[in-house]
């Protein structure tokens, strides 16, 4: 369950320790750790109707566990392209019951390789004589799982209350045996009971954590947020840094789906999290990448100003930035008019201290940019060198807090 091997994590600790305000440093050839892959599993609650953004808890989740330090990945089939600021994927269909979405795995989870799914499902089999079946159907889809992601942990959360009392009986009953289902497939593999029914409140009057009879509304998504971190954070093993300060670290995109990541070429994309001033996305795949993330590229033409994001930063606390970069090779076959020595160099700068020039080879490698901010919030900027041509890639940034 733990990502990346010891001489990855190696690598990482490599580039640790105080350096002085605006430093670069790092250019070390890599094979990082990838992310722990999430998958939320679900039906629409899990999808996040009626969430602001449409995220429900997954924007939430990912900043706590960003916060505790944690490297996280949502993945799934899907993507929201309303996402606000965190990563846009996941694995939920509204309106889909227990044995509809044990029919799905087969297709989904081969190809997302999850570390961990969350599981809250049960909720459209409660309305109907069906749901006395409800416990079977559970037991059918955690066999499923098991077998189709043998290495993964799947917390199975109680489904959370309903505002109508009839369907609420049938709800109680039902989370009843989540509990002792888990617990018994827990004595098989890493299978984990999240009750997260008592984290809601439901009211038949209404002036409670649903925004209609079964879904949360934003306080409530924020409630499941905080009972998944628990439950994640307690298992997960421990973080390799600080508190992650940025929402996107490895530029998932709405744009490059998992379905689309072997597509020839590029596109401007919209990257939950970050302000693209003028970049393209490139696949994951297509740049060489298998943990998880996509790469943007720079393009040193004049308008294309980079990319940037705003950190939350603590005044006084230093801050590491951590990132991988390449030159853009493809641009060196000539294959799409491109030049054939492409750019290689970009620059890295925090609002308020010095920039730093990163001078890019044809491998991926990973570089640190240290700065201690002095404000409580702090832009931090990819911008390509002043020249025609075609800028380099860049990829899996993360800011971390490290110890004042």
């Amino acid at each position: 369950m733990r990502s990346g091997s010891t001489a990855q994590r190696t690598t990482a600790r490599n580039l640790t320790g105080a350096a002085a305000d605006g430093t670069l440093g790092g250019g070390v050839a890599d094979s990082p750790a990838r992310p722990v892959r999430v998958m939320p599993l679900g039906d629409s609650i899990t999808a996040g109707m009626n969430s602001t953004g449409a995220a429900g808890y997954r924007d939430e989740l990912l900043d706590h566990l960003h916060r505790l330090g944690h490297d996280i990945d949502f993945v799934g089939p899907y993507v929201n392209v309303w996402q606000p600021r965190g990563d846009p994927y996941y694995a939920a269909v509204p309106g889909i019951s227990i044995q509809e979405l044990t029919g799905l795995l087969p297709r989904w989870l081969p190809s997302a390789r999850p570390d961990w799914l969350l599981v809250h499902i049960g909720t459209n089999n409660m309305y109907g004589p069906e749901h006395t079946d409800a416990p079977g159907f559970l037991r059918t889809f955690l066999e499923t799982l098991l077998r189709l992601a043998p290495s993964a942990g799947i917390l199975l959360a109680s489904i959370i209350p309903s505002r109508l009392p009839e369907w609420q009986a049938h709800i109680d009953a039902y989370n009843h045996h989540v509990r002792e289902t888990a617990e018994e497939f827990g004595r098989r593999g890493k299978v984990f009971f999240v009750d997260m029914a008592p984290a809601l409140r439901a009211s038949p009057q209404g002036g409670d954590d649903l925004s209609d009879l079964v879904h949360p509304n934003d306080q409530g998504y924020a409630n499941m947020a905080a009972v998944w971190r628990d439950a994640l954070h307690a298992r997960l093993p421990a973080p390799d840094g600080g508190p992650i300060l940025n929402h996107n670290p490895h530029l998932r995109t709405p744009w490059l789906s998992e379905a689309a990541q072997q597509a020839p070429g590029d596109a401007p994309a919209f990257f939950p999290g970050w302000t693209n001033r003028g970049v393209h996305a490139c696949p994951g795949r297509l740049a060489g990448l298998d943990n998880g993330s996509n790469a943007v590229g720079l393009v040193d033409t004049p308008g294309f100003l980079g990319i940037s994001t705003r950190l939350a930063t603590t005044p006084g606390r230093p801050v590491r930035v951590t990132f991988r970069a390449r030159a853009d090779t493809f641009a060196a076959s000539g294959s799409r008019g491109e030049p054939a020595d492409p750019a290689r160099t970009f620059d890295v700068q925090a609002d308020g201290h010095p920039r730093a020039t990163v001078t890019a080879t044809d491998d991926w490698r990973t570089w640190t940019y240290d700065f201690t901010p002095t404000t409580a919030e702090t832009d931090l900027r990819f911008t390509p060198a002043a020249r025609p041509g075609r800028g380099p890639l860049l990829t899996d940034v993360l800011a971390r807090e490290t110890a004042p």
